[in-house]
């Protein structure tokens, strides 16, 4: 059975890599624990959803999994205040529960926090709880469409 992103993948013709999960993964020590293949946690980022207060608008931000949203930046780069998403609205969002985003199945504006930019490869959620995803960065930001801001806070 293959997984709805792998067909994305091939047709975009990006070399990537499954990284079966022993159990479902919520953090990037989760993803390092229950990965049954190497995975460096520095190159872990997850794919957050987040929804305008007021508008109800939501967007999707692909971030370094241990940096942490800068809600003011966020404030000041959307124009309004914006909350994470809850199960129901990640669902109406990407496809899929909360945990297993995966920046090629979202239906709504990805963001990319700059300093993913930096990185060389990185691990993201598959779309499936059991699976990672692996591929270079270049790949990702080449065939696909983002727009690249700044909206972490730096550990």
């Amino acid at each position: 059975m293959k997984l709805e992103v792998e067909k994305i993948l091939e047709e975009k013709d990006i070399k990537y890599r499954l990284i079966k999960l022993s159990q479902n993964a919520f953090t990037v020590e989760d993803v390092a624990k229950y990965s049954e293949g190497e995975v460096h946690t520095d190159e872990t980022c997850k794919t957050m959803i987040l929804r305008g207060r007021k508008s109800g608008k939501k967007i999707a931000i692909l971030l370094r999994g241990n940096d942490k949203l800068d809600f003011k930046k966020v404030k000041k780069f959307f124009g309004e205040e914006m909350a994470i998403a809850n199960g129901e609205q990640v669902k109406e969002a990407a496809g899929v529960e909360p945990g297993a985003v995966c920046p090629f199945l979202v239906k709504v504006p990805l963001f990319i926090e700059k300093r993913v930019m930096n990185l060389k490869r990185i691990n993201c959620g598959s779309g499936n709880h059991l699976y990672g995803l692996e591929l270079m960065n270049i790949d990702l930001i080449k065939k696909i469409d983002y727009q690249e801001a700044d909206l972490a806070s730096y550990l």
